[in-house]
């Protein structure tokens, strides 16, 4: 029995070698993708680096959540090699711009010595499986970078559509006002119709733009790859939480005060049929 648990230690220690070493050349790699992707979007256009911004803000928080992990000691009894150099590859990945991943690498680098005497500037990992780790984690960078460019279309289709369906909602108030001051019959009758028409029209785009913004398998593959970070249940529940709650534009989150006007038409919900009020007559 001793030596079959001495079998598996090794085992675990050699794969954790390998994936510390690749780790640390993926993260290097990312970081230098992320300058390169920043200065390219400066130079494209001012609007593309302010979005290109947020999302690695947004990426640069959910690193400070996994880095918690590294000052945990029951995160250190269970985490596999995977989940280690996850982490280790996210802490290299930031350590050049932000003071939280430096630290969490000092600690992981400090953590892995002493708990497995894994120097991490001399492995001593297999060069062969070192390369086969790095490949297979670019590989799977690309499949993510593919879903990042379906989110980030998904995302301007669905902007369109809301705008689309601001323009509908503005001409149906003011078709709806001008019913209202109309003396002619017949011309007020037309202008319900039409404001009608035009409400339709912004209730059906603002449901098609929805599920685009609200998107159940984007959130579920982000919680996955959270918890193959080794991210905490809890952590990837805050973090889907929030991401359910601002799946809307910024556009969406101004919306709410439009009902304080006495004549305003609060139509932008979840439920807009039930909320559309039959024109006075």
């Amino acid at each position: 029995m001793a030596d079959e648990s001495d079998g598996i230690e090794e085992a675990f220690e050699g794969q954790l070698r390998v994936l510390v070493t690749a780790a640390g050349r993926i993260g290097e790699t990312f970081a230098r993708a992320r300058e390169d992707a920043l200065r390219k979007a400066q130079v494209s256009s001012e609007k593309e680096a302010r979005e290109l911004s947020s999302r690695l803000e947004a990426e640069r928080q959910t690193a400070h959540t996994e880095f918690g992990n590294v000052y945990r000691n029951d995160w250190w009894d269970k985490a596999t090699p995977e989940q280690i150099g996850n982490t280790y590859q996210t802490a290299r990945a930031w350590s050049h711009e932000d003071p939280e991943a430096v630290r969490a690498e000092s600690r992981m680098r400090d953590e892995l010595r002493s708990r497995y005497g894994v120097d991490v500037n001399n492995t001593n990992a297999d060069p062969a499986a070192v390369r086969e780790a790095v490949e297979r984690a670019e590989q799977n960078r690309g499949q993510s970078d593919a879903e990042r460019q379906r989110a980030t279309a998904e995302e301007a289709e669905a902007a369109r559509l809301l705008s689309e369906a601001d323009r509908a909602d503005n001409t149906a108030e003011r078709a709806r006002e001008q019913a209202e001051h109309e003396p002619d019959p017949e011309q007020r009758q037309e202008s319900r119709e039409q404001a009608e028409s035009h409400q339709s029209r912004a209730d059906a785009v603002r449901a098609d733009a929805e599920p685009l913004y609200d998107s159940a398998d984007r959130r579920q593959a982000t919680a996955a790859d959270l918890e193959a970070k080794g991210v905490s249940a809890e952590a990837v529940g805050a973090k889907m939480r929030a991401d359910v709650s601002q799946a809307k534009p910024a556009t969406e989150a101004t919306k709410a005060t439009v009902g304080k006007a006495p004549k305003a038409r609060n139509t932008r919900g979840r439920a807009p049929q039930a909320q559309r009020a039959e024109p006075s007559r």
